[in-house]
């Protein structure tokens, strides 16, 4: 199976997590798959005690509700890190900071002062997209898009996006370093332009070949003060 795209809580089991991951993507409100469903879903086959004691350890440690004598009663209260879970919000993992100026190398998540952090917004606030992560801005390039040094961008993954969409880009130098921007991409042919926000700032220019994209900015949350 697959990892799990974010750290566990201390007291789940990866199989009880995979179990809450499966319950809070095929669940909605009115509905819950059936036990059966669950236990085929996470590899534990069909019917049989197995998911029985597995849905009881979930109860017992706060990350679902049941109700007894109803089969497709399974209310998920906890997603598998530990955070609440709401069908009407979602969690977008802080994963770091972003240069909004001069490319900068890399930060590797060894050095992410932003690790395990997340932020709690509306499905509606993000167009109900899934696939997101957030990141700190640093630097003023992106000014005349109204993103200044210290908002956050909540970002969609994607390996591909449309000429003018701000994007976060992974640059590869000549000499092999790799680093990390937010601009606006245009593609012409081979040559993409990372273009500013930001009138006292030019553009930058590379071959396609070093420019892989992280993912599209779909939110900008302003810092106030």
């Amino acid at each position: 199976m697959p990892a799990l795209p974010y750290n566990l809580a201390d007291d789940l089991t990866e199989l009880e997590a995979r179990a809450l991951e499966y319950l809070m993507h095929s669940s909605r409100p009115g509905f819950c798959p059936s036990r059966e469903e669950i236990s085929r879903a996470i590899g534990l086959g069909g019917r049989g005690y197995h998911i029985v004691r597995l849905l009881n350890g979930l109860v017992e440690k706060g990350y679902v509700r049941l109700e007894p004598g109803r089969s497709r009663a399974i209310t998920v209260l906890r997603r598998p890190d530990g955070r609440r879970f709401s069908f009407d919000t979602v969690w977008v993992p802080l994963v770091g900071q972003i240069v909004a100026g001069k490319p900068l190398p890399s930060v590797g998540q060894a050095d992410n002062p932003f690790a395990d952090e997340a932020i709690e917004l509306t499905r509606g606030m993000v167009g109900g997209q899934d696939d997101l992560f957030a990141l700190r801005v640093a630097g003023d390039s992106m000014i005349d898009a109204l993103v200044n040094d210290g908002d956050l961008v909540i970002v969609r993954a994607m390996s591909e996006v449309a000429n003018g969409d701000m994007a976060v880009v992974r640059v590869i130098g000549e000499e092999g370093q790799e680093e990390n921007t937010l601009k606006h991409f245009f593609r012409h042919d081979d040559i993409v332009r990372l273009q500013p926000a930001n009138p006292n700032m030019g553009p930058f220019f590379c071959h396609a070949s070093r420019v892989h994209v992280y993912g599209k900015v779909v939110l900008v949350i302003r810092q106030l003060g």
